[in-house]
């Protein structure tokens, strides 16, 4: 057995046996157990395998590393398509070998990030939906390598972070449904356990107190996975005797499926209710009837988050925080309210 990599004394001591047992082994000779050949032999193969990862990690080009919670169905999300897939073209353009490592939220610690940064000999890091590592932002800004996180950050210790300003579309959503003339709402959006949705219905609860309406009374469903029906919502407010007039929705592909839902049950837009939505990439804009939406700036964000990186890579300074803008593009799911809120039995 000829060694690739490996080196006779390093086996005799991993195999806790004598250099010349291992060379006389090694060699073909007889007259030893056929335990420890086997062992010999064993560890011999074990130590030129690890040697030789350990010379093709030292030969691999350093990489950018995008770390990212994955859930059922993740990359089918508009906004988490949109934000890789622009991540990806700006990194490919700067010539950047990338890691794409996705795991699920209980294993996002600073031990795992560690590891990934040590495994991958990652010469920087992309966090999409920041909120998920808030818990390990002190740990991470201590591994030296530039971070860049991508989401609203609540204050976590980062260098650098890319975001919009959630909770201002709020505000601005509920102003130009109050402008139109509604004063009854509905809210649909993700688990508020996501930090940027939360500031989202956050604003959209506080304009309507400082309009002179009653938060209090909003209807709000959320849903905990992008898989969800919006049948049961559907069917509730095709039941209620009153029903908003406007629905601020805080999620695109949610929002496609509820005007569906409310379709079949001959609830229109905007005829019987209004629809304003949050949109990642023109996905709500060819629809029967176009929604009025909330543009967030996806792609940017992405290309954004990788000049950002770059920056820090060659030693310039970036901002902490660095906002874009979001866009308030009025469709036609909107419309001026009607002197009463007919139900679809009255109609008829």
């Amino acid at each position: 057995m000829v060694l690739s990599h490996a080196t006779i004394r390093e086996v005799a001591e991993r195999a806790n046996v004598s250099i010349s047992t291992v060379s006389r082994i090694l060699n073909g000779k007889s007259g030893h157990r056929a335990s420890t050949v086997e062992s010999v032999r064993r560890i011999a193969s074990e130590i030129d395998r690890e040697e030789a990862q350990s010379a093709a990690s030292l030969q691999a080009p350093e990489s950018i590393g995008i770390v990212m919670a994955a859930f059922s169905d993740f990359l089918n999300t508009s906004y988490n398509s949109t934000l890789i897939s622009a991540i990806l073209e700006a990194l490919t353009v700067e010539g950047f070998t990338t890691q794409f490592i996705t795991r699920c939220y209980s294993q996002m610690n600073a031990v795992f990030f560690r590891n990934v940064v040590r495994s991958y000999r990652l010469k920087g890091l992309l966090i999409p939906e920041f909120d998920i590592s808030y818990a390990v932002s002190r740990e991470l800004a201590s591994f030296g390598i530039p971070v860049v996180s991508i989401g609203n950050r609540n204050g976590a210790e980062m260098r650098c972070n890319i975001c919009v300003d959630d909770f201002s579309a709020g505000c601005d959503a509920a102003t130009y449904l109050w402008s139109l003339g509604h004063r009854s709402f509905g809210f649909i959006g993700m688990s508020q356990l996501d930090i940027g949705q939360r500031q989202r219905l956050t604003g959209f609860r506080e304009t309507i107190r400082e309009l002179g309406g009653r938060p209090e009374d909003i209807w709000i469903r959320e849903f905990r996975h992008i898989g969800d029906s919006t049948t049961l919502a559907a069917l509730e407010l095709s039941r209620m005797p009153e029903r908003p007039t406007a629905l601020f929705s805080t999620n695109s592909l949610m929002t496609q499926k509820l005007i569906s839902d409310l379709h079949r049950l001959g609830i229109d837009t905007p005829e019987d209710i209004s629809i304003i939505s949050f949109e990642e990439n023109g996905e709500l804009e060819f629809l029967n009837t176009p929604v009025t939406v909330i543009a967030q700036p996806t792609r940017q964000m992405g290309k954004a988050a990788v000049n950002a990186l770059v920056r820090l890579l060659h030693g310039y300074p970036v901002e902490a925080r660095h906002r874009l803008d979001y866009a308030l593009v009025i469709r036609e799911s909107t419309r001026s309210c009607k002197p009463h809120n007919l139900n679809t039995e009255e109609k008829k």
